[in-house]
């Protein structure tokens, strides 16, 4: 556990520092997303906070891909949109280690999404048992 923690603290703090000098560099669209591995998510994060592109969310994100975008939205605004279909789709990760469902958001859901985000979205579903689906323009602002 304390393993994982450290590499997300890592990784966030690398996402912090390389993310605040980017130049604008174009755009580019996010489609839809499954989710997937978080770890996964942070390293795609890490590029598109350095590459300096603006980013215009259309399709669904699922999982991971959603943590992702509230991130980005957190360190880059203004360069992060939604459409007005998409949708973030969110339930509570689980415990790699133990392969248990979280009972509720752990330190690398806090650093990713904000407590601000995390009390707008409220009480999420664990793992494995639905998503709790919110409009992504909602979070990412809309896209003009």
């Amino acid at each position: 556990m304390f393993r994982w923690l450290r590499l997300a603290g890592t990784a966030l703090f690398a996402l912090a520092v390389y993310g605040s000098s980017a130049q604008a560099a174009g755009s580019a669209t996010i489609g839809f997303r499954p989710g997937g591995d978080v770890y996964t998510y942070i390293a795609q994060a890490l590029d598109m906070l350095r590459g300096g592109k603006s980013y215009r969310v259309i399709g669904d994100q699922f999982s991971a891909a959603a943590l992702q975008v509230i991130y980005l939205e957190n360190q880059m605004p203004g360069r992060i949109c939604a459409s007005p279909k998409a949708k973030l789709h969110f339930h509570l990760g689980f415990d790699k280690e133990t392969g248990r469902p979280m009972k509720k958001p752990d330190v690398v859901w806090v650093t990713l999404i904000g407590p601000k985000n995390l009390k707008r979205l409220g009480k999420l579903p664990e793992y494995g048992t639905g998503f709790k689906t919110v409009k992504a323009s909602d979070y990412l602002g809309l896209c003009k």
